[in-house]
């Protein structure tokens, strides 16, 4: 076989199934065969076309599971990965020289940030070899990408939860600074939200509440399961009263929001923090205001305000170990899988427009 099909974005909800020819792969670099990529929630807005309008056409998907099916000797020396392994591939493609990199930031080495670095999911298919996105049966390895092995034995549909399973762990461990016995809230029971009430149980925190609304609460029963100990609805009563109550009024060490296009949820979050409490923001917004926030309140609280971009390899390292553990129950969070036919579908699902119950959703291209 000397081609392969990508779903491509062509424009604003538009996926058509192209053909593009493997490449050859030097000593440097690898080829894998694209096992099952995760969609992320920061999928939708490129494919809504809110955000990166100027990328498409481009292959989305960057939570990459695959096989490696050609490896240059150089690449097997820097990833310790051959011929027939199981790996994941960071989405990030650093340069690994600018100042970023060289500061312990490599994971925002990338188009959004200083047009320096690659990122899997939102590098135009105009670059060659094209294939640089996980919503195709191949996708090629850049000599710089990060990569991680994976054990054979975790299922194909749970593989791709290495994203927001480390998302969640850094977020609450080293930039939330949860530590043992502290009380850490999380606005937003979607896979990220879920990640991070498995993050906060690790990290120690003596007390997990999720937050969400009426229309959560199969979400919110699956944060029960992965360990939080309190879920609390929106629409029962104003959240920070409700956190005041389940807290003996101290509120909380840690808050995490992890919403998306939720504009009034900041306030919500500062309101429920307590004093010196630090409050992470994870959730995309597309670049809409915070509404009703005081900056006020964080004065006299004396919070802080911490703004958060994905993981880090520690972080990632963690998050597969845990994976392999087989100790979690994770295939609560895997609700929908599709092929690589009905990746528009399977989009459109995570926006709420097509199929019902989503929480982590998988494109498996032989599915």
């Amino acid at each position: 076989m000397s081609t392969t099909s990508s779903a491509v974005l062509v424009e604003p909800r538009r996926i058509d199934l192209r053909t593009f020819p493997l490449p050859e792969i030097g000593p440097d670099a690898a080829l894998v065969r694209v096992e099952a990529t995760g969609i992320c929630g920061s999928d939708w807005a490129p494919y809504n076309g809110t955000w990166m309008t100027e990328l498409p056409p481009l292959i989305l998907g960057h939570e990459v599971v695959g096989e490696v099916v050609a490896i240059g000797p150089e690449a097997t020396k820097r990833w310790g990965a051959t011929e027939g392994d199981r790996v994941v591939v960071e989405e990030s493609v650093p340069c690994n020289a600018c100042r970023l990199c060289r500061t312990g930031r490599y994971h925002m080495c990338d188009p959004l940030h200083n047009k320096v670095g690659l990122r899997y999911g939102l590098t135009p298919v105009d670059l060659a070899p094209h294939l640089w996105g996980g919503f195709g049966e191949y996708m090629y390895v850049h000599p710089r990408s990060i990569v991680h092995r994976m054990s054979r034995s975790v299922p194909v549909e749970q593989a791709p939860l290495f994203i927001p399973l480390s998302n969640g762990i850094r977020w609450v461990e080293r930039d939330g600074g949860t530590r043992v016995g502290d009380t850490v809230v999380i606005f937003g029971p979607g896979q990220h939200g879920l990640g991070c009430v498995i993050g906060a149980r690790l990290a120690g925190a003596g007390t997990i509440i999720m937050v969400g609304t009426g229309h959560d609460a199969d979400r919110l029963a699956v944060a029960k399961e992965l360990g939080a100990h309190h879920v609390v609805n929106t629409e029962d009563a104003p959240v920070a009263e409700q956190v005041a109550a389940l807290t003996n009024g101290e509120l909380a060490d840690v808050v995490v929001e992890v919403t998306s296009n939720a504009p009034g949820v900041l306030r919500d979050a500062v309101d429920c923090a307590g004093i010196g409490a630090t409050v992470v923001v994870a959730g995309i917004r597309e670049m809409q205001p915070a509404t009703n926030f005081a900056p006020d309140a964080m004065l006299f609280k004396e919070l802080t305000l911490k703004g958060v971009y994905g993981h880090d390899y520690l972080s990632v390292r963690r998050a597969i170990t845990l994976i392999e553990s087989g100790t979690e129950p994770l295939d609560k969070l895997c609700t929908h899988t599709f092929s690589l036919n009905d990746v528009d579908h399977a989009l459109r699902t995570l926006g709420g427009e097509g199929d019902a119950g989503a929480i982590h959703i998988t494109v498996v291209p032989g599915g």
